[in-house]
This record gives structure tokens, C-alpha cells and sequence, in this order.
């Protein structure tokens, strides 16, 4: 008996899940349909006319043209407000149901509504929205469609995005150009022409009233504010005379052009009025008013079209570059981020820090003074036989950025540099060339030794009279063995440390790179001290071996040392501390 009702007690429970489920969780998975008011395709749309108090507004889908105000008027229609129209109009849902079938549409307004919404698509009828009366709260407005008896409510906002007057459906801006294209702009103010050009690898000059390479900021943004001005007011679309808004003869007048003639529009500023000014666009007759903010932003004064910086190129553009010391040649190349190389006179790593710093301060270099090119002023600022060269070459610039560094000024704080291809010299501050070096060698890395601990398999210590070398276990890499003098676990630890201190070696000074050199005025022929690193091969890594010989104190400072890499020709001096530390661990290793 109990098995019997414990069975219908399970089903019991499972019949109540199964309702549960079909009633709440299935439910789910369906979408609900929601009513349309209209069944509109808005891509299909091709006329919208809308009807309020102040009379209607005709607006049609035009081939080649676009959407266009053909009633009252003839002009182009703001885009961006249409498809909020249409949107609205065709996700427009009945959901607030007033009546379902009104007897007199009169009581609410919609036998003279106060807008109309007629929408067409090509030949078929239109869809027609009437709106009436706002209702006793205030909150929404009664509506229906023509031909239907059900009323319903829409929202005060809805009201808004449909009545509509024929200024707010214009579109309001006042010259239309693809930003991208643009390559030349005009400035006409009395008294002055500013003509800028942009040339072709896309730097931006001043042709007029002066010939320099202009602030890219300044174009740009003169471009931007054509580009999106738009008018507050129609003020006159058929003006007798342009004499009464001071454009018979503007106070300034701006143009962009494009080289191939598909872009050539102006914009013309007339009188002020309080806080609007009055504007005239190539591309119709019509005076606008826009926001008197707007002259400054287009009556700009030819000095800050000046580029603000001596040169225009970005640090990580830069993937080699040459340098002229006097009577060196120095060539540069970047291998991958922040990793340079010198070539020339010296296969080797150069001085990232050094180098990256320079090419940072050479970007923002900025220009105290501008000084004409003359023969004269080349020669006074020793720009005539500059003692510095540079050349960059730029990422997709077909020719490379030239820098001569001239003479600095009497008190030091500044410096003259040019560009060869322009006709000016620059005064810019000499902090800016601090990073320059004095000779090739100084181009050079100055850490010694560039290595990954990780990547290291055998150390090793060289003395006069005693060897310590440690290898890396194949198996365990976290442990190290001894193979002299003794065979044995080695101290991971003091293997770490004195990985650091190699790593922390830095030159103090470059002595010499000549291969020729006597070394045994160094103490380098036979040194006292050689530490050997095996590096890679295995784990993908190239296998490489480092040695680097430590030779006599130098006689002007015990405390700096001369030291050289086996198979490279520079000889540096370094902080002798790194000698007392493996000397240290050399003695503290058990010799049995």
C-alpha cells in the first residue's frame, strides 16, 4: 500500500514540474509578436509627407539625388532625421489601446488632426497616421490610422519625431566633402591669404603668405570645423542683395579643394549679430546664421599655421637611421622594438636607451625661432659644413628625414638645426641634442653583456691559478652541477648572484674599437680574470658562447677596470666591483 501512494505522490510531483516547465520555462524560448500599426518596409519608402498647422512638407526619395524637400521648397533633406521619422513611424505599435472601434473620432481630436504622417511606397496606398489631441493628463496624444476606428495613445516624444516643420526637416549643413580627400585649403581675409597644400607624402605646407611645413593640428582641425558646420538658421533662401548680412563682401572666406576637382567648396562669413553670424555656402543660395564661435574658428591668424615642431615624424616610425660625427659614419638599424644595432663602422648592438631618446627628443623638438635659410644665416649658424648629420628613414616615406646640427648659441641654451629640403633654420633648445653622441664608439651598448639567466647552461671562472665551471643539469633545470674543481651539487643560489652581477656591467667608458690596438697596454693579452658563458642551443635558442676578459685596473682609478669580449675589438672600462665578487665565490668553492 505504502509503494502504491509513494508512486502516485511521484507523479503527482512530476505533473506539477511539467506544468511549471510548459508554463514558465517554455515560454521562454518564444519570441513574443509585437503589433505593428503599419506593415512598412522603411528601405522601401519612397515619399513622406507630413501635415501640422503651418502647412505640409513634401519629402521624396530622389534617384541619383538622395532624400529631397520638393514642397514647399526645393532642398536637400537632413538625412539622419528621416530615419528616426521612419523608424518610429514604422515600429509604431497600437500596445495602449484607447478604443477599439470609436464611434466619433472627433472626440479625440482626429477628424482635424494636428499632424498628419503620410508614408508611401512606390504605387501602393499610403500608410497614413493621424495624431489628435494631447489628453486630460498631458502625457500622450491620441492617434490612429486613416480608415481604422481604433484609437490609441502615443507618447509626447513620438508627437515630437513626427511633427515635423519644413526647417527641421533641411538639412542643415552647409558643405559636404569627404574629409579623407581633401589636399588644399584656402584662407581669404582682407589683407591676407593663407594657402595650405598637402604634398605627397602627406605633409602638410604653407604656401602662402610663407613656405613652411604647417602645423598638421591647425589643417586638420580648419577642415573639421568646415566640414561639420551646420546652420542654426535659414535666414533667406532667395536674398535680393547680400549687402544687408556683409557677404556682398565677406570678411573671410574659407575653401577646400581636392587635386582631382571633385572637392572645391567655400564657405563665406559675413556681419555679426549678437551671438550669430551670417554664412554663405558655395553649394546653394541660401543665407544661413550660425554661432558667432564659428568666425574664430575659421578666421585663423597665418603664425599658427607655423608647424610648432622643427621636424614631423613619429620615434617608432624610424627603422634605421645614419649618423654623421665629424669624420665618422655611423649606421643604424632597428631589429625589433627598441632593439637597435649598428652596422657601421661596428657590427654590434648599439645603445637603445641613447638611441630611442634621441628620436623621442627629435619628434617633439619645438621651434623657438624661425630664421630664413639665406647663405648668409647658413654659414653664421654653422649649418654650411654642419660637424652633425642625421638621416631617418621614415616608414612609407619615399625620402629620408635629413637633420643638420649647427652651432649653439652664446649662452649655450640653444641650438640651430635645419631640414636641407626647406628654407628655413630652426632655433630650437640644445637639450634637445643632448642625446647626440661625440664619436661612433659611443654608440655602442653600454651593458656588456646581454644574456637570459634562464637560457644559460654553463658558467664558468677563469683565474690565473684556479677554475670554477658549473653546468645546468639537462633534466632538472633548477639544478646546477659542478664539474671543477670538484664534481658536485653546486650552490643555485650563489650561481643566480653571480649571474646578476654580470648582468648589472655597464662600460663607465669607451677606449678604443681598433683591432690593431696593444692590448698588452691594457693588461688584456693576458688577462686576469675571463668569465665564459654558454648560451642556447637547445630549447629553440642559438647556441652562443661569451667571454669576457678582464684585464689591468686603470691607472687613474683603481676602481674602473679594462675589459673586453674574446671575439669583439671594443675595449671599455667598467666598475671593478664585479672582480671582488667572483673572486669571493671562486675562493668560497671546496677545492676537494
Amino acid at each position: 500500500m505504502s509503494g502504491g501512494r509513494n508512486t502516485i505522490i511521484l507523479c503527482g510531483l512530476l505533473g506539477i514540474l511539467a506544468a511549471y516547465f510548459f508554463v514558465f520555462e517554455a515560454g521562454k524560448n518564444e519570441v513574443e509578436e509585437i503589433e505593428r500599426v503599419f506593415d512598412l518596409e522603411v528601405e522601401a519608402v519612397t515619399q513622406i509627407k507630413i501635415t501640422t498647422e503651418s502647412g505640409s512638407t513634401v519629402v521624396e526619395k530622389v534617384p541619383l539625388e538622395g532624400w529631397q524637400i520638393v514642397d514647399p521648397l526645393r532642398y536637400p533633406a537632413d538625412v539622419a532625421a528621416l530615419r528616426t521619422l521612419l523608424n518610429e513611424f514604422a515600429t509604431l505599435s497600437p500596445a495602449r489601446t484607447v478604443a477599439d472601434s470609436a464611434a466619433d473620432l472627433s472626440e479625440y481630436g482626429l477628424d482635424f488632426p494636428s499632424v498628419t504622417v503620410e508614408v508611401s511606397s512606390g504605387l501602393s496606398a499610403p500608410n497614413v497616421l493621424l495624431v489628435g489631441d494631447l489628453n486630460p493628463t498631458g502625457s500622450s496624444y491620441y492617434a490612429a490610422a486613416q480608415g481604422s476606428q481604433r484609437v490609441f495613445f502615443i507618447s509626447r516624444d513620438t508627437n515630437n519625431h513626427f511633427r515635423k516643420s519644413v526647417d527641421a526637416l533641411r538639412d542643415r549643413l552647409l558643405v559636404h566633402f569627404d574629409q579623407d580627400k581633401v589636399d588644399e585649403f584656402v584662407i581669404q581675409k582682407r589683407g591676407e591669404r593663407i594657402v595650405g597644400k598637402l604634398d605627397s607624402i602627406g605633409t602638410w605646407r604653407i604656401h602662402e603668405p610663407f613656405k613652411l611645413p604647417a602645423e598638421r593640428n591647425e589643417a586638420i582641425s580648419l577642415i573639421g570645423n568646415m566640414h561639420g558646420v551646420k546652420a542654426l538658421t535659414f535666414v533667406d533662401d532667395a536674398p535680393k542683395s547680400l549687402k544687408p548680412y556683409g557677404l556682398d563682401r565677406p570678411a573671410v572666406t574659407a575653401t577646400v579643394k581636392s587635386r582631382d576637382g571633385q572637392i572645391n567648396q567655400t564657405i563665406s562669413l559675413g556681419n555679426v549679430e549678437g551671438n550669430i553670424i551670417y554664412i554663405l555656402s558655395s553649394e546653394r543660395k541660401t543665407v544661413y546664421s550660425v554661432s558667432s564661435d564659428f568666425l574664430s574658428q575659421i578666421n585663423r591668424d597665418s603664425e599658427l599655421f607655423r608647424r610648432k615642431t622643427a621636424f614631423s615624424f613619429r620615434s617608432y616610425e624610424v627603422p634605421e637611421m645614419s649618423m654623421q660625427l665629424g669624420d665618422e659614419s655611423v649606421s643604424l638599424v632597428k631589429r625589433s622594438f627598441e632593439d637597435w644595432r649598428m652596422t657601421s663602422p661596428f657590427d654590434i648592438r648599439a645603445n637603445d636607451l641613447m638611441i630611442n631618446s634621441l628620436l623621442d627628443s627629435l619628434e617633439v623638438m619645438w621651434v623657438r625661432n624661425y630664421i630664413p635659410a639665406s647663405a648668409a644665416n647658413t654659414k653664421r649658424y654653422g649649418l654650411d659644413r654642419a660637424p652633425i648629420k642625421l638621416s631617418l628613414i621614415i616608414e612609407n616615406r619615399p625620402v629620408p628625414q635629413d637633420i643638420l646640427i649647427g652651432a649653439a648659441s652664446e649662452d649655450g641654451r640653444t641650438i640651430y638645426v635645419q631640414d636641407p629640403l626647406e628654407e628655413w633654420i630652426y632655433e630650437v633648445s640644445s637639450t634637445g641634442v643632448k642625446n647626440i653622441p661625440a664619436t661612433a664608439l659611443d654608440v655602442r651598448d653600454k651593458k656588456i653583456l646581454r644574456f637570459k639567466g634562464y637560457q644559460v647552461h654553463m658558467f664558468e671562472v677563469v683565474l690565473p691559478d684556479f677554475r670554477v665551471r658549473v653546468r645546468r643539469d639537462q633534466r632538472e633545470k633548477t639544478v646546477w652541477k659542478m664539474e671543477e674543481p670538484v664534481s658536485q651539487n653546486a650552490d643555485a643560489v650563489s650561481v643566480g648572484r653571480a649571474f646578476d652581477v654580470m648582468d648589472s656591467l655597464y662600460a663607465e667608458v669607451f677606449i678604443t674599437a681598433d683591432p690593431d690596438a696593444d692590448m698588452a697596454s691594457f693588461g688584456l693579452d693576458r688577462p686576469y680574470l675571463e668569465v665564459t658563458m654558454q648560451i642556447g642551443g637547445r630549447d629553440d635558442v642559438p647556441e652562443e658562447r661569451l667571454s669576457l676578459l678582464v684585464g689591468k685596473p686603470f691607472p687613474g682609478d683603481r676602481r674602473l677596470v679594462y675589459i673586453k669580449l674574446r671575439n669583439n675589438p671594443v675595449v671599455s672600462l667598467v666598475n671593478s666591483g664585479f672582480v671582488e665578487h667572483l673572486k669571493n665565490m671562486a675562493a668560497a668553492t671546496p677545492t676537494s
